[in-house]
């Protein structure tokens, strides 16, 4: 991304949170970020979904937490549950929370569903990495700079099961990204979807092979459960065809009323 790039959407992310934002600024300090155009980016998909307010928002995949910033910029006051399996991820959350942000709730496992353990597939030189789908040959060639060299084996939970344990009731916001792995995650949480107010998912067409295209099913279930979809955005191409997106983030919001207790 060019520097003009980013502080376009820098400037977009500035208006979108209504401040200066000086947190996502290029060029200074990164500070507790990893990736400043990955939260930026976060809180313009945020502020698109147009919510009043959220006291309970829930982060599958939250890798550097990078979307549990952006949401905490967005929501001040909200209570933030991160899902992240990597043990070297959670290590860097727990600073973060014992640090920043007290608001912060770390599962140390990943989710899916049903319960049980599960390989997670990484790569020992990029730690933003890892897959309980693996790597198939069609996602390493869009991505020839990930090189999977190792295995670590995970507990998986899961939402329902996780929401009831932790007493959540309504939930404000639903975010999931777990490199392919999003529809087990989804089949597992049909009573926090029932009560859930918006998502953000990304959905990834490349990291398994099977007849079922990822995007379609992860729309239907989404819309299934009573969501609108508003934005569905390209995340990814393929190198070798740049026209053809082969991932995607999906922002949801519901457009009923949610009950407003746990089921």
């Amino acid at each position: 991304m060019t520097l003009a790039n980013k502080l376009a959407l820098y400037f977009r992310a500035s208006c979108a949170s209504r401040s200066f934002h000086w947190r996502g600024l290029p060029l200074l300090p990164k500070r507790s970020l990893h990736s400043r155009a990955a939260y930026n980016s976060f809180i313009v998909w945020i502020a698109d979904l147009k919510l009043d307010s959220a006291a309970t928002i829930i982060d599958i995949g939250a890798n550097h937490g990078d979307f549990a910033a952006a949401a905490g910029t967005m929501f001040p006051q909200a209570k933030i549950f991160l899902a992240e399996p990597l043990p070297r991820m959670q290590r860097h959350l727990e600073q973060l929370i014992r640090e920043q942000n007290p608001a912060w709730r770390l599962w140390p496992f990943a989710l899916g569903h049903e319960p049980g353990r599960f390989t997670l597939h990484v790569d020992d030189h990029n730690d933003a990495v890892g897959s309980l789908t693996g790597f198939s040959e069609t996602y390493l060639k869009a991505n020839p700079g990930i090189r999977p060299t190792a295995t670590v084996e995970c507990e998986v939970r899961t939402l329902d099961d996780t929401a009831a344990a932790n007493q959540i009731g309504p939930v404000d916001l639903l975010k999931i990204d777990v490199e392919g792995f999003e529809l087990e995650v989804l089949k597992g949480a049909s009573a926090v979807l029932a009560r859930t107010t918006a998502v953000i998912v990304e959905v990834s067409l490349i990291r398994k092979t099977g007849a079922t295209n990822p995007l379609l099913a992860t729309l239907e279930i989404l819309t299934g459960h009573g969501f609108s979809i508003v934005e569905i955005l390209p995340s990814l191409h393929d190198p070798h065809e740049p026209w053809r997106p082969c991932e995607f983030n999906v922002l949801a919001r519901r457009t009923a009323a949610r009950p407003v207790s746990a089921t």
